[in-house]
């Protein structure tokens, strides 16, 4: 796993898409299918922690603008 703390993983029972998660496993190069989706996870969670981090910088007007000078 990416982070080095201990993880709380919980059992999970979803309906997807074999064939994605086998394709996300590749594409990821994870060891197994289950890891796959939570590298997935986090990546997502990331993912939408930043959009919220420069939707902050927009509303305050710093997104875009110099700031050096």
């Amino acid at each position: 796993m990416a982070k080095a703390e201990a993880q709380r993983l919980d059992r999970k029972n979803f309906i997807v898409d074999g064939s994605k998660v086998k394709r996300l496993k590749r594409v990821l190069r994870t060891s197994s299918e289950s890891e796959a989706i939570r590298v997935a996870v986090d990546r997502a969670l990331n993912a939408e922690e930043a959009i919220a981090a420069l939707e902050r910088l927009r509303k305050r007007g710093t997104w875009g603008k110099n700031l050096a000078h």
